[in-house]
């Protein structure tokens, strides 16, 4: 079995940039191996189906608008997935939605896929997390790390 973890965002965009950076964080910690990627996806969207294919287990770290109180970290598995990526954040989530989407047309999604979020306070052009993202950035990452352990284990 193989775990990709993608982080996705855009580091000018406050804190549309929280995937990117648990991604980095990560990273350091989890050199990639035979079954195991850590990675920073960027905004990249289709371009990161190459390795989505890869993967049997996707989780995906992002920046999420459930209208929580920002910061409030959140995890989403199995067919709510589809649904999350349908309420547009950024640009890049319409790009998952495409990836995720091919991925089923061509036979390659990965067999589950999670995303764990984090509550936007502010997607400006900004290289700065809100104080409340920041903040809740330790837990984001901690979820993730987890994850990352359980499947290796």
């Amino acid at each position: 079995m193989k775990l990709l973890v993608l982080g996705i965002g855009n580091l000018v965009m406050n804190d549309d940039a929280v995937g990117v950076l648990a991604a980095q964080e990560l990273m350091k910690e989890f050199p990639s191996t035979d079954t195991l990627r850590v990675m920073d996806g960027g905004t990249l969207g289709l371009d990161l189906l190459v390795y989505i294919e890869w993967a049997d287990k996707l989780v995906i770290a992002d920046a999420v608008d459930f209208g929580l109180e920002p910061g409030t970290v959140v995890k989403v598995n199995g067919d709510d997935i589809d649904a999350v990526f349908e309420n547009r954040l950024s640009a890049h989530q319409m790009g998952m939605k495409d990836m995720l989407a091919t991925a089923e047309l061509m036979g390659v999604r990965p067999k589950e896929v999670v995303l764990y979020g984090i509550q936007t306070g502010s997607i400006e052009m900004d290289m700065t997390l809100t104080p409340q993202v920041e903040a809740g950035m330790p837990i984001f990452v901690d979820n993730l790390r987890k994850e990352i352990t359980s499947f290796l284990q």
